[in-house]
């Protein structure tokens, strides 16, 4: 890793690297993934989910189920609840930084991925990090990263939809 890759990757976890450079070219085919031992990234202070395909998230650890959940009043008992259910916008640009990952096979460290969730959308500031198999092969990419602050995410969905339509014209 450059001088600068480290600095762009500050705000993350020493551990993550370590917890990626297990999964990455230690496996054949993507459905191992699926049994890949995970406790490293379980209690990481940062979102760490894994997707084959934007549509096929197959990873969310303990921070991401946590910050992904409906946030409740205080005065409400906590209850068990599901895991949130997620899933990641189907934005170009957002596909871009995925195809780039896989294709080029180098992290992104300063990116932002879209999810929607049942209450509504979110955004997180983090890294992109291709998953290899043990020749080299893209398997999946894995995110790390954290909230953005409340105050950017009304400028950054404002954003999202001011681009989205400037494709659209009257008829």
């Amino acid at each position: 890793m450059q001088p600068d890759d480290k600095l762009l990757q500050a705000n993350l976890p020493d551990a993550l690297q370590s917890a990626i450079e297990d999964l990455d070219r230690a496996y054949d085919v993507p459905k191992q993934l699926l049994q890949a031992d995970v406790t490293a990234f379980e209690d990481l202070s940062c979102c760490v989910f894994a997707y084959f395909a934007r549509d096929d998230v197959f990873y969310l650890n303990g921070k991401g189920r946590q910050l992904l959940r409906p946030q409740r009043p205080t005065f409400e008992p906590r209850a068990n609840t599901a895991p949130p259910i997620f899933w990641l916008e189907d934005d170009p640009n957002l596909q871009a930084a995925d195809s780039f990952v896989a294709s080029r096979q180098r992290p992104i460290y300063e990116t932002r991925e879209l999810v929607t969730l049942s209450w509504g959308k979110t955004w997180l500031h983090g890294s992109k990090f291709p998953i290899r198999s043990v020749i080299g092969q893209p398997l999946a990419i894995l995110f790390a990263g954290h909230l953005v602050a409340p105050s950017k995410q009304i400028r950054l969905v404002a954003e999202h939809y001011q681009t989205a339509q400037q494709g659209t014209g009257d008829n």
